[in-house]
């Protein structure tokens, strides 16, 4: 599974605090997974409570979702925690990392390409590229995709799967 986001590292999370953001959502992040790494988290971060609040109570389901707030000093030691990879375990940030979108529009161009012939009216004859915009909305990886001034959103597994 292709994974975007830009590792959780301390001096990520150092960098978010002299932006004075105070709130991250822990969540599950399967894209993270894979034959080495066995659980993988997705941290994203916040500017204002109710955006994070609205995040975390949107994965009721997720049994590993946390909420954390960095004036409380037990969750930011949490979140420092977060920022230690181990053998089998990593967290990534919701921020996605330039050349992954450079790496996603060779691999996947074919697949956008049979997803947008599929599900929309678009002329897509002749030689296009599609140049693919990544955005996490509440945990998931969403891509947004323009064409001849016309744009969508839609799961990037949906374009993955296609």
């Amino acid at each position: 599974m292709f994974n975007p986001a830009y590792p959780f590292t301390l001096e990520l999370l150092e960098s978010f605090m002299a932006k004075e953001v105070v709130h991250f959502v822990k969540s599950t992040y399967t894209r993270g997974i894979n034959h080495e790494i066995k659980a993988a988290y997705l941290i994203s971060h916040y500017h204002k409570q109710p955006e994070a609040e609205r995040h975390y109570n949107a994965i009721a389901h997720d049994k590993s979702r946390a909420i954390y707030d960095i004036r409380i000093p037990a969750d930011l030691e949490k979140l420092r925690n977060e920022t230690i990879p181990g053998d089998t375990c990593r967290s990534s940030s919701k921020l996605i990392h330039p050349e992954n979108e450079k790496r996603a529009t060779a691999h996947f161009s074919e697949h956008a390409k049979r997803y947008l012939a599929k599900h929309t009216e678009w002329d897509l004859k002749g030689k296009i590229t599609i140049y693919p915009k990544f955005s996490f909305q509440l945990g998931e990886l969403y891509v947004r995709i323009a064409h001849q001034g016309d744009k969508i959103t839609v799961p990037f597994s949906d374009i993955e799967n296609s």
